[in-house]
């Protein structure tokens, strides 16, 4: 069913080559969204807020039902933008987020990852202090093991942003080797589907991270589901190892890896 190699597999951290997947939001278009993941065997991880004032999230049980086959991270609780945040009310989003998945889980919650790709010089701390191994930014146009595990970098968004977008939201973030790597690796490519295949097959001969992210909800907006499907397989024929993003962090943590060393940005457009 697929060349990705399941991330329960032994894998040399050294030299591999990694794909995961970030799913946003916690719509009901998730569980459509699993069962694709399900169908091409690969892994992902589910970011579920407890509430969202913009849409519904789904319930407990669909929950529970999504982390028999995948992670499930945390969103914070209300699904709120942390930058604009003082640090007690973003410290309470956080580890309240954590509190009530794991009241829904029954287990631990590891990853994390910020509202809108949202936050400010200390909200990577007060990430660390909930308990969190990591946090994933919507950084984007990057696939290395960053410096600090509470800004990891994504590859791809699975939304078709505009050449202007990537450089200025790029610049306004701080995110230099994006800029590099979005004309040099991504060949300055707008098309979604197009800019994850050229993270699949950079990271595919020099190794690293093709880190997709994506809503369902957006899928289902765009009419995109069939073409979510063929990235899928793409990404099933890539030989690259499909692992979580919790799986990532593990790996961070177990300084098993020499990370490659990045500026600090000062934030995400999403």
């Amino acid at each position: 069913m697929t060349n990705a190699r399941s991330s329960s597999e032994p894998i040399d951290v050294v030299s591999d080559r990694y794909v995961t997947i970030s799913v946003d939001d916690g719509s009901a278009g998730d569980m459509k969204t699993a069962d694709l993941l399900h169908k091409y065997g690969l892994q992902a991880t589910f970011y579920i807020p407890g509430r969202n004032p913009e849409r519904p999230v789904i319930g407990p049980s669909q929950i529970r039902e999504l982390s028999r086959r995948f992670e499930v991270g945390s969103h914070t609780l209300n699904h709120a933008p942390l930058k604009f945040l003082s640090d007690e009310k973003a410290s309470h989003e956080i580890s309240e987020g954590k509190q009530s998945m794991e009241e829904v889980l029954g287990e631990a919650v590891v990853s994390f990852c910020y509202p809108r790709g949202k936050f400010n010089g200390t909200t990577p701390i007060l990430v660390k202090n909930a308990g969190f191994l990591g946090a994933r930014t919507s950084l984007m146009n990057l696939h290395d093991f960053p410096r600090n595990p509470f800004l990891w970098g994504v590859s791809t968004q699975a939304y078709s942003h505009s050449k202007m977008i990537h450089v200025r939201h790029a610049l306004l973030e701080g995110n230099f080797a994006g800029i590099r790597n979005f004309f040099q690796d991504y060949k300055g490519a707008t098309d979604w589907e197009e800019h994850f295949s050229r993270a699949l097959a950079h990271v595919g001969e020099h190794g690293g991270i093709a880190h997709m992210i994506m809503h369902s909800w957006e899928m289902e907006d765009l009419g995109q589901w069939k073409k979510l499907e063929s990235v899928f397989a793409a990404i099933s024929r890539s030989g690259l190892a499909s692992v979580t993003n919790g799986h990532l962090y593990r790996i961070w943590s177990s300084n098993r890896v020499s990370p490659v060393p990045v500026a600090e940005p000062a934030g995400g457009p999403r």
